[in-house]
């Protein structure tokens, strides 16, 4: 019995220590969790969006002069981005400096703290003709009572403490994936009207896909193709005016 009773002590004072150290390694793992923050800088790719875009839109008067579109209909890249009226420069990464010259800047990428912009943005050393490539461009705060600084990425963020002004802006992009149709004025002859259809692809014309088209104004002046119905105003040998009655498909 004496034996059964010290052992039967030696697991309970065992499994006391056990329950001691659990508790003060969970307490200890709690203490770390409500320490812990969110990483600073957790960038997630910032997409464009694509989408159809009408010039003129609906129901609008046009003016086209010979050579120029009559009315046309895209699929293109809208990319959410800002401008610069002024170049802004500033060493943000010693020894160089780091500017952010004027113009358009895309969303390149989005943290907790907000957003960050690439675009024309220089990376120079005083004394010396070096090119380093580098990732700089403009940080914008979610936070609008702090300024947009310039920011510079080699192995981690650096900021700078000028502010940069800037205004919000889209971008429209014409990428790989971009896709145009158009119409064309090319001129009248005898009330009778030219316009050329074309496609583009990536900015390229496609020459299969152009075709001469020809409109009799004495029968109607609603001309139309591919889903586009216009409405000629007057038309001349220097330019046409129409309004859009339905867009190009």
């Amino acid at each position: 019995m004496f034996y059964y009773s010290n052992l039967d002590t030696f697991f309970s004072l065992a499994m006391s220590v056990i329950n001691r150290s659990f508790v003060a390694t969970a307490g200890t793992l709690i203490a770390l969790a409500g320490c812990a923050t969110p990483a600073p800088f957790p960038l997630r790719n910032a997409f464009p969006r694509m989408e159809t875009r009408h010039i003129p839109e609906l129901n609008a008067t046009g003016k086209a002069g010979v050579g120029d579109p009559m009315i046309s209909t895209e699929w293109v890249s809208r990319v959410r981005g800002i401008s610069i009226a002024e170049t802004v420069s500033e060493t943000v990464n010693p020894p160089g400096i780091t500017s952010v010259v004027r113009g358009d800047y895309e969303l390149f990428a989005t943290s907790l703290e907000g957003d960050y912009y690439h675009g024309r943005s220089t990376y120079s050393v005083p004394g010396t003709s070096i090119s380093v490539s580098e990732r700089a461009g403009v940080f914008v705060p979610d936070d609008k009572s702090r300024s947009a600084v310039i920011y510079n990425f080699v192995q981690r963020y650096r900021y700078g403490t000028k502010p940069v002004a800037y205004v919000p802006k889209e971008i429209i992009k014409i990428t790989s994936e971009s896709f145009r149709r158009e119409l064309v004025y090319s001129g009248v002859s005898q009330n009778t009207i030219t316009v050329v259809y074309r496609e583009f692809k990536d900015s390229s014309a496609r020459p299969a896909f152009t075709q001469e088209l020809k409109y009799d104004l004495s029968q109607h002046r609603v001309i139309g193709y591919q889903g586009a119905r216009l409405e000629v105003l007057n038309a001349g040998n220097t330019g046409i005016t129409y309004k859009v009655i339905s867009l190009l498909q």
